[in-house]
Parts: structure tokens; sequence; C-alpha cells
């Protein structure tokens, strides 16, 4: 099942292995909230996203986070596990907002540009009022393309910026829904770390 991929198998899922000499490692120690409500740290978070990128789009997926010194008192598996999770969920809610604010945005600009490119037609049709020659030419052809310009940016919008947002969501999305287990057997744990 996983050849060509650095990734071990498990159970029909590829394994994405973090290895942590304390649970504390995963979260960013900046964030002041407990540890359920808590950011995951950025290279944990960088390591999650790159790993599920590599994996092929079916694949399915489980996440193992290895604990070799767990102080005492540790944090308590289920609340590790619960607040990687949320992480994960408040990332795909965040993602889900940022693409309707994008497309609220680009119906804005596209209403805007529409506007635009309406005065600028309808100007370009006035100049044939001008005199014959070049300048009239020159004016008319400038105030055409001035007008489909400003319609470039609201079809760039609504047509090709958005994609990213949905590709980066489908990975949390994916990393989300992938069970989540945690081990502390520092022997058994595989050279792969975040």
């Amino acid at each position: 099942m996983n050849e060509g991929y650095r990734y071990r198998a498990e159970g029909g899922r590829f394994c994405i292995d973090i290895r942590l000499r304390s649970s504390r490692q995963l979260f960013d120690g900046r964030d002041p909230a407990p540890f359920r409500e808590r950011d995951l740290d950025d290279r944990a978070t960088e390591y999650l996203i790159g790993a599920a990128e590599e994996l092929p789009r079916k694949a399915r997926l489980k996440l193992v986070f290895w604990i070799s010194e767990e102080p005492a008192p540790g944090l308590p598996d289920a609340t590790l596990t619960e607040a990687v999770r949320a992480h994960l969920e408040y990332e795909v809610a965040r993602l889900d907002r940022q693409i309707q604010q994008h497309m609220r945005r680009g119906q804005v600009f596209l209403l805007f540009g529409l506007a635009v490119l309406v005065v600028f037609l309808t100007l370009a049709e006035l100049t044939s009022a001008m005199p014959m020659g070049h300048l009239r030419q020159i004016v008319r052809e400038g105030l055409v393309i001035t007008g489909w310009v400003a319609m470039w940016r609201p079809i760039e919008v609504l047509l090709y910026d958005w994609w990213p947002l949905v590709e980066e969501r489908r990975i949390y999305r994916r990393l989300y829904e992938a069970p989540i287990e945690v081990r502390h057997e520092p022997d058994a744990a595989p050279a792969t770390s975040a």
C-alpha cells in the first residue's frame, strides 16, 4: 500500500507520525488559551499539511503522536486528541468563512466592474460625435480597453483566486476526519518527527 511513499501504513491507512518529547510541544506556547482551545505549533501544522499533500487524495489517513518523555502531571491523551481535533475543526470553519467572504468580495468587484464597463463602453460610443481620424479611433479603443480591463480583477477573483482556499480546506478536512492516536512507546517510535 505505501509503495513510493515515506509514510508507513497501518490498518489500511497512511500514518502521519509526529514524535514529541512532551505533548506540550505540539501546541503554540505563546497561546494563553487552555490546551483544548490552543493553536497547534506552526511547525507541527506545516508538517501535517505537507504530509497530507504528499499522500494520494483518496488515501485514508491516521495521525499518530508519539510521546517519549511526558513530564508529570502529563496532559491526558483524550485532551491532546480533543485539542488537535478542535484546532483542525476551527481551521476548516475559518477557511469556510474565508471562501464565503472571498466570493462576496468577488461579487462586489463584479458589480463595480460591470458599472465601469458600461460607463466606458457608453463613452466609447459617444466618440462617434468626434471628427473622423486617428484621435477618435485612439480614444474609442482606449475607452473600450479600459472598460474591459476593469473586469479583469472581478473575473480573476471569481474564477481563480478561491481555488487555493478550497484546496487548503480539503486538506484540513482530511486531517480532521483522520483518526488520532497517542502512543507512549519511545522504543517503537519511528524516526519521522515534526
